[in-house]
């Protein structure tokens, strides 16, 4: 499915922000390799000089207390998002990278609508066991929080399969980083 959006922000159009800028998504659950494979495909673009930016949308919406009716502070991370894309663009930025679990059309939407973007969302994919793998392996949870995070990451693998809205799907089951990045880019650049 092709849902390449073109979405243009009041905000964007009131301070002439150009053109739509090209945004590639990387969504899918925790231990994918969602960080891994952005910072690959940043690398590529910016060695074939296309002025890259990247973006990981966990540390944009890193606060807290979050509201009650936004409690993945779906709306700071749009904020977030297109403040730091006026800063990139002002640098020279032509596209934007962005690591981001995306569950629904309307979030896809709400970001793109932040900076103005035509884009294209891939879901990155794995199998339950490696994304529990993968997870423990970063060390960077314990106990109950561990257990909490392998646990959302195979709800969320199911979810973001039953109710897809990404324009590509990729299996990094087996699959080296470098691959990825290249299908990913040569999709998104068709």
């Amino acid at each position: 499915m092709d849902c390449r959006r073109i979405l243009q922000s009041p905000l964007a159009e009131s301070i002439g922000m150009g053109p739509p800028v090209p945004m590639l998504v990387i969504s899918g659950p925790p231990g994918v390799g969602k960080t891994t494979v952005a910072w690959e495909v940043f690398s590529r673009a910016a060695e074939r000089d296309e002025s890259p930016a990247l973006a990981d949308l966990d540390l944009l919406g890193a606060a807290w207390p979050a509201p009650e009716d936004d409690p993945f502070q779906h709306r700071l991370k749009a904020r977030n998002l297109a403040s730091v894309w006026s800063n990139f663009r002002e640098t020279g930025s032509r596209c934007l990278i962005v690591a981001a679990v995306i569950e629904t059309g309307a979030e896809l939407d709400m970001l793109g609508s932040a900076v103005g973007a035509e884009v294209f969302l891939c879901r990155l994919t794995a199998p339950n066991n490696t994304l529990a793998d993968r997870i423990r392996g970063r060390g960077r949870d314990f106990g109950d929080d561990l257990t909490k995070l392998v646990k959302r990451s195979a709800e969320l693998s199911e979810l973001l399969a039953n109710h897809d809205v990404s324009d590509l799907v990729v299996d990094t089951e087996g699959q080296p980083v470098g691959e990825v990045a290249e299908t990913l880019l040569a999709a998104w650049r068709r």
